[in-house]
């Protein structure tokens, strides 16, 4: 039975539904991007793109903004046609794949398809010509005949679906052209625009292991790809699924157990056991690599596609806290996790301690590597992050103890060398101490290159997980008393800032975590009041209903700034308001009472 928790004025509100509504949107959004195997025109998964120009190509351009349906909430894509510029008197689009596919690579195959379906506006009525199988030369060519839709568009969207079924079934072993938007300039005088969003067939990937994306694209973008899926929310997605334990919340912990083992095994260039910072949402496999996608936009005429940089990148608390999620699945999971999830955890740690580890007074490990590789197959080009973290130790402290457990049984020497991994992180979170007597803090981390501490900014994360993720609560309370007078939102003033002593706002995420930590030392009181403001910034409307935003605000200040190693850009790092995966994952936590580091109870 959940417990209703009381609100500041007396009132109750029912705790049950809000822990509901939080799973509920969990659900939605790791299913929305695969009950149908999404084609183009969206930053989910584009494996087709508008680059096959036809006809008068001068007369015909594909925009680089990106248009949202809101039907579907989705971006789509704008085809300008220039009738003034024509000589041969039409002009069209093709989505090709991969870009730019004439005929000179095979096609996707599409088997068990039934049909395509697509949004589609103008910006004036005007007759348009779709067709499905579009490429007709080279050495490949489509293996499907064409198959024609003429249709008459307005400045409203409509949903269009194109039947692939016949007798005999046709072959859809290899489609180059998914879809060719034409236009007759003679029975279309006048320049136009073109919106195409959602292109899809009706292949439902919900059996497959994926990764969730983090945020519900909306307004507050700063940067960020709209297809962005963090390791670090999946960790936590996986795991507040794990924390309820029903029957369909663990088969959704073990297909995101499992996209991480596949990502892991299928990186297109390292093979050392690391995961990257994000992988994309949508399909995890690159069809035209096999290996695993990263998120990125793409830019110019939607011609090219740019990976985020900081996702390539692995940093060793995200890592740290996939390891932590697939030793927990492991543990929950038994049988039904044959022994991959403990594997691919432990090569995880193995990269930490390979390439992280730093011998010196402080000890604890370091940041991990930015940045992109060279190219893909060739893993120079990274550099690393020799700054030290408090909350990456704190985290590979959790890690490293929880994998000691978990081998304890089959190898007494092999618990006792992740044990002295623990210790070796612990000595630097100890080392963080602000001072010896209370009150006292955790520093952030030490500066790169040295032993020098790092002051600022002071997140207020590595206080609440001191308390839950170092396995002795009562012996880092001081670190969230401190918090608790120094960390707080302002407005809301029941809620907590990122960045302590700042108070711009509500880190919603850090709230929850600060509720969750409050719990584990036994102070229901305090978490309760902190988990009733949370529950009035649950999402009460639209498709992201029991949602919890990142923030309060569009940028929300962090006090860390982040330089892009590839071009020495440096830009502050800000939260976003959008409905947020990590954030509903730690409000659940809270709410049901239970310390992601440690939901299977372990003893060293």
């Amino acid at each position: 039975m959940v417990p209703t928790a009381r609100a500041q004025q007396g009132a109750t509100i029912d705790m049950g539904a809000s822990i509901e509504k939080a799973y509920d949107f969990l659900r939605w959004q790791m299913d929305r991007h695969h009950a149908r195997m999404k084609l183009g025109a969206d930053p989910e998964f584009s494996s087709y793109h508008p680059t096959g120009k036809m006809g008068d190509l001068g007369a015909v351009e594909i925009e680089a903004v990106d248009v949202l349906n809101p039907a579907t909430g989705n971006a789509g894509v704008r085809i300008r046609f220039l009738p003034q510029k024509a000589v041969a008197g039409w002009a069209g689009v093709v989505f090709q794949y991969p870009e730019h596919n004439w005929g000179e690579k095979r096609g996707r195959d599409l088997t068990g398809a039934r049909e395509i379906t697509f949004w589609a506006r103008a910006d004036q009525p005007m007759e348009v010509g779709f067709r499905v199988g579009a490429t007709r030369s080279g050495v490949f060519r489509d293996s499907i005949s064409p198959l024609d839709r003429q249709v008459r568009l307005s400045e409203q969207w409509r949903q269009f679906t194109i039947s692939l079924s016949g007798a005999p079934q046709p072959d859809l072993s290899s489609i180059l052209g998914v879809l060719s938007v034409t236009v007759n300039f003679a029975a279309n005088p006048h320049p136009a625009r073109i919106d195409i969003s959602d292109l899809s067939t009706d292949i439902s990937l919900l059996h497959q292991p994926r990764f969730v994306q983090s945020y519900v694209a909306d307004g507050c973008r700063l940067g960020a790809p709209r297809n962005i899926a963090h390791l670090y929310d999946q960790a936590l997605t996986l795991l507040a699924f794990l924390a309820r334990g029903a029957d369909d919340d663990l088969h959704r912990a073990e297909l995101i157990a499992r996209a991480m083992v596949v990502a892991q095994d299928k990186d297109r260039t390292f093979k050392d056991g690391r995961l990257r910072n994000a992988y994309a949402s949508g399909e995890l496999i690159d069809p035209g690599c096999d290996c695993t996608r990263l998120p990125g936009e793409s830019t110019g005429a939607r011609q090219k596609f740019v990976e985020d940089e900081a996702a390539a990148g692995t940093d060793t608390g995200n890592i740290s806290w996939a390891a932590i999620a697939l030793l927990q699945a492991h543990r929950r999971l038994g049988a039904r996790s044959d022994g991959r999830y403990l594997a691919a955890a432990t090569r995880l740690a193995q990269w930490i301690v390979a390439h992280a580890r730093v011998a010196d007074e402080l000890g604890g490990f370091s940041g991990g590597y930015e940045g992109h590789e060279r190219a893909a197959g060739d893993p120079a080009g990274q550099a690393r992050a020799d700054w030290r973290s408090t909350e990456h130790n704190i985290d590979a402290y959790a890690l490293f103890r929880q994998l000691a457990a978990t081998v304890a049984a089959r190898s007494t020497s092999e618990r006792d060398y992740w044990l002295g991994q623990a210790r070796h992180a612990r000595i630097f979170v100890e080392r963080m101490r602000s001072a010896q007597s209370e009150p006292w803090h955790l520093w952030t981390g030490s500066q790169p290159g040295g032993t020098a501490i790092n002051r600022s900014p002071i997140p207020v994360d590595i206080q609440a997980w001191a308390v839950l993720g170092m396995g002795t609560p009562t012996a880092f309370a001081p670190a969230l008393d401190w918090a608790n007078a120094q960390c707080r939102a302002g407005n809301p003033p029941n809620a907590f800032d990122f960045n302590c002593l700042d108070g711009d706002g509500a880190w919603w995420e850090g709230t929850a975590q600060m509720a969750a930590a409050f719990n584990t030392l036994g102070r229901a009181g305090e978490a309760d009041l902190l988990l009733h403001h949370l529950r009035l910034a649950q999402s009460t409307t639209g498709r992201p209903a029991g949602a919890l935003p990142a923030a309060s605000k569009c940028g929300l200040t962090t006090g860390f700034n982040r330089t892009w190693p590839s071009t020495g850009e440096t830009k502050p790092w800000l939260f976003s308001n959008s409905p947020h995966i990590g954030a509903t994952a730690w409000y659940l936590f809270a709410a049901q009472k239970r310390n992601p580091y440690y939901l299977v109870p372990i003893q060293d």
